[in-house]
């Protein structure tokens, strides 16, 4: 009896365990800035905006792990399409570039591929110069427009891939893996939070 219990015990254990640290994970991303979803109202048009900035993706085939983060912006006055928002950090030492060009993704949603390309330069910026570390701290970034049905349609797949196209050569991402291992959660779960909320305004018409 005790051979049968003791399992049962441990995963009852371990459950709200991984919650907590997953939940403490998400909570130091969002501090960070990742994964954040807000809503404003334009001062132009007085559409509804409602946008997550990026956070990470993951590939377990790669020996690197991915740099391009993916957040996505939404309108009410083109309510049918959605920008998805490419983001590249990185910092230079000194001399040489550590600017990442994003032209594009490829989105394979359980073996249905398309194509979209940016249409425009990806943006470059950086911060100040570190006189101590002698680093300019870079950020790369670009924007893809997709039917919002699409971005429907990778949330609620079982296996979608993504392979974002860079002046480097590309980088894939299983955007269904909704955690890296030790509990750092991907843009899908952000993406998710995001889609309700746009969700919720149109139902507000």
């Amino acid at each position: 009896m005790l051979e049968r219990i003791l399992p049962v015990l441990f995963a009852i254990t371990i459950v709200p365990a991984f919650s907590g640290c997953a939940g403490m994970a998400d909570a130091t991303s969002k501090m960070a800035g990742l994964g954040v979803v807000k809503q404003e109202k334009s001062t132009f048009d007085d559409a509804t905006i409602v946008e997550v900035s990026p956070n990470w993706l993951y590939d377990p085939d790669s020996s690197w792990g991915n740099s391009v983060k993916l957040g996505a912006r939404w309108s009410s006055n083109a309510p049918e399409h959605v920008a998805l928002v490419l983001s590249h950090s990185s910092n230079t030492s000194g001399s040489g570039a550590a600017y990442v060009g994003l032209s594009g993704v490829e989105i394979n949603i359980d073996g249905d591929i398309k194509s979209f390309s940016s249409g425009k330069p990806t943006n470059l910026d950086s911060s100040g110069y570190n006189s101590v570390s002698r680093t300019i701290y870079t950020e790369s970034k670009n924007t893809v427009v997709i039917p919002y049905s699409l971005l429907e349609r990778m949330v609620d797949s079982k296996d979608c891939r993504i392979r974002i196209h860079t002046s480097k050569g590309y980088e894939d991402a299983r955007f269904t893996i909704e955690r890296i291992p030790g509990g750092q959660g991907t843009a899908i779960l952000s993406i998710r939070e995001f889609i309700e909320k746009v969700d919720a305004v149109k139902e507000k018409g």
